[in-house]
C-alpha cells in the first residue's frame, strides 16, 4: 500500500489575534538571498526566531519569525529585544546570548499572510500585572566595554565654565 498524503493549509493553524507567547530558540546568525523584496538578489544576515503560545487553544503552537542582524533603534531586532525585556531597551554595546533570551515571554501580534502562513506581525512587552517571577524584569548589565561607550556619548563636548553646577 502506497502512502497517504494530505495537503495542509502550509502553517500551524491559528487564528490572527494578539498571544501571551515564550521565545523557544534563537539560531542564527544566517546569510541567505532574498528573491524578493528591496534586499532581491544581496546577501542578508537573519536570526530565526521560535515562539510557542503560552495558553488558551492554540497553546504550545509554534510560530516562527526572523529579522535581520541590524540592532539600531529603529530595526525589527531591536523591537524584540525591548519586548521580551518588558519594554526596556537595550543599551547600546549590550550583547546577548540566546541563553539571556530564551524563556522569555512578549504578546505577539498574529496576522495571516496572504498565502496562508501565521506571521507576527508585532511583538511587544507584557503588560507588568502580566510579567512572571521567572522572568526578570531588569535587562542583563551591559558588558565593561559597553559600559565605558555609553558612558562616553553621555559625557559633555566641554566642559562647564568653573565654579558652574550647571551641566549646560
Amino acid at each position: 500500500m502506497s502512502p497517504l498524503i494530505t495537503v495542509s493549509q502550509g502553517g500551524p493553524d491559528i487564528e490572527p489575534g494578539v498571544y501571551q507567547v515564550i521565545l523557544t530558540s534563537v539560531e542564527g546568525p544566517k546569510t541567505i538571498v532574498p528573491q524578493s523584496g528591496p534586499n532581491a538578489g544581496k546577501e542578508v544576515d537573519i536570526f530565526d526566531w521560535t515562539f510557542a503560545v503560552e495558553e488558551g487553544p492554540y497553546q504550545d503552537t509554534e510560530l516562527q519569525a526572523t529579522t535581520s542582524t541590524s540592532s539600531g533603534p529603529r530595526s525589527k531586532l531591536y523591537a524584540f529585544l525591548t519586548a521580551l525585556f518588558n519594554g526596556r531597551p537595550p543599551g547600546v554595546g549590550q550583547q546577548f546570548e540566546a541563553a539571556d533570551l530564551v524563556g522569555r515571554s512578549a504578546l505577539a501580534t498574529v496576522t495571516i499572510s496572504d498565502s496562508g502562513w501565521p506571521r507576527i506581525s508585532n511583538l511587544g512587552a507584557l503588560p507588568a500585572q502580566m510579567v512572571q517571577p521567572r522572568q526578570p524584569a531588569a535587562v542583563p548589565e551591559p558588558t565593561p566595554v559597553a559600559r565605558r561607550q555609553a558612558q562616553a556619548v553621555r559625557q559633555p563636548a566641554t566642559q562647564p565654565a568653573s565654579g558652574s553646577n550647571l551641566p549646560f
